[in-house]
């Protein structure tokens, strides 16, 4: 009997581990990217500090970092309130339900997005392409004309040719479907972007921020292909690098 109880105490043991590994291992991906990793960086510091000052008898420098402990949850809710919405929002995606795509659908809508890039590149064609993982972007859709339509390049190259009527904004893409075109996206304020950056930059890493949008930017100017995610921007990529990038970056739907 006394042995049964072992066992189940070591098997509750184990249990316990694996989800607090889990739950670790997931924020720290959540925080990967993000300026939440500098609080996490902090916070150890200042952990290992508190027991090197209790260690040393520091009493006035212990008694100030456990005051500063009390506030900090409070302080993490007013300094990363985005951030804390974004992970709420993550944790009620419905990933146990939702269909992913197959392997070969992701390649092919891939080619089709990375062929039209390069054409519009070497036309010099102005284009701001968004791409949706988990986060919805119902809010942007909605700022713009709504077509459901199969993804192609054609399709894609069309859209944004400087005389069509919806070439203006962005257009946003979910798995195999033009979603929606002419959308306005949310501008970035970041004050360590470049100054020399134009409005589809500004627009696609603006877009990065706020969501998990994979947002792909073509200048009319010089052609030049970029790309943003969790607002960092990747300049002049060609051909064979947005493809690549694509690929590691939208694999887990396959």
């Amino acid at each position: 009997m006394i042995e049964i109880l072992v066992s189940l105490l070591n098997v509750r043991a184990i249990i316990e581990v694996l989800i607090l590994w889990y739950v670790i291992y997931h924020i720290f991906l959540f925080l990967k990217g993000t300026k939440a990793v500098y609080l996490l960086r902090g916070l150890i510091i200042l952990i290992i500090s508190f027991f090197v000052f209790q260690k040393l008898n520091l009493y006035v420098l212990s008694w100030l970092l456990t005051k500063f402990f009390a506030f900090f949850l409070i302080l993490i809710v007013i300094i990363f309130q985005p951030e804390l919405r974004e992970g709420l929002i993550r944790l009620g995606k419905p990933h146990l339900f939702s269909v992913p795509l197959k392997k070969e659908e992701v390649e092919k809508t891939i080619k089709e997005i990375v062929t039209a890039c390069v054409n519009m590149s070497k036309k010099k064609i102005g284009a701001l392409i968004a791409i949706k993982r988990d986060f919805g972007l119902k809010n942007i859709i909605d700022t713009g004309i709504i077509l459901n339509a199969q993804l192609s390049s054609q399709l894609l190259e069309n859209i944004f040719f400087p005389s069509a009527p919806l070439h203006d904004g962005g257009v946003i893409i979910d798995g195999k479907t033009i979603v929606s075109c002419a959308c306005l996206f949310p501008l970035s304020d970041n004050p360590n972007l470049e100054k020399t950056l134009g409005m589809r930059h500004r627009a696609a890493v603006g877009l990065s921020e706020q969501t998990d949008a994979v947002v792909i930017m073509i200048s009319e100017e010089t052609g030049n292909i970029s790309l943003a995610v969790s607002g960092q921007l990747t300049r002049n990529l060609s051909g064979e690098d947005l493809f690549t990038i694509l690929k590691g970056l939208l694999r887990k739907e396959a």
